[in-house]
């Protein structure tokens, strides 16, 4: 009976009994579901990690913004150095304004496939895009008063230039020597220019 069993349990297709199968079915199963689960904790993990970097990256564009408006709402006297740096702070605004759709976007991808771990970084890419408008509406506040600024002073500079000629004139008055006519002499000459303006109307 042992060496017929033994045949039996050593062919190539060999068949196992019922109880060693179903056994062997539930290890699989168990199995089955501790790599799902292990699957969803890596699913998690990752969404999480993916939450801080998007979270890092907005409050570091956050940051830079905050730089840029700070510096925009500055004051100057230096009129010539201020539009040297409105260019280099508008440059800087439009390289946040490419992160910010980058971080838009990838915020909206990700609270389609996270849903509620999604929404918190939904608000603060809001908060962010208003931040980011802010900051516009300032650099462009800041470039017209430039603007008029720019023009005021170029005007400021025509006068001036038209008083210090007006000064060396008067200089040169001031030390010059100065005819003074007599009143009979000055109605004299009237007089004459008088009698020159008729003949001339006369002549026509």
């Amino acid at each position: 009976m042992a060496e017929e069993q033994k045949e039996k349990y050593l062919g190539l297709y060999t068949i196992l009994p019922s109880e060693l199968s179903l056994q062997l079915a539930e290890v699989a199963l168990d199995l089955k579901i501790r790599d799902q689960i292990q699957d969803k904790i890596k699913e998690v993990e990752q969404s999480k990690a993916t939450s801080q970097e998007l979270s890092r990256q907005i409050q570091k564009l956050a940051k830079d913004l905050t730089t840029i408006l700070t510096k925009l709402k500055a004051k100057t006297d230096n009129v010539v150095q201020a539009k040297t740096d409105q260019k280099v702070l508008g440059e800087e605004l439009d390289g946040c304004n490419s992160k910010l759709m980058e971080l838009d976007a990838a915020v909206q991808k990700f609270l389609e496939q996270n849903g509620q771990l999604g929404k918190p970084l939904a608000k603060k890419i809001g908060k962010l895009t208003e931040l980011h408008q802010q900051t516009i509406r300032q650099a462009e506040n800041r470039l017209s008063k430039l603007n008029q600024a720019a023009s005021h002073l170029e005007e400021y500079n025509e006068m001036l230039e038209l008083i210090l000629k007006w000064i060396e004139k008067a200089k040169v008055l001031a030390h010059g020597t100065i005819a003074w006519n007599s009143a009979s002499q000055l109605r004299e000459q009237y007089i004459l220019h008088q009698v020159t303006l008729g003949k001339i109307i006369f002549k026509k």
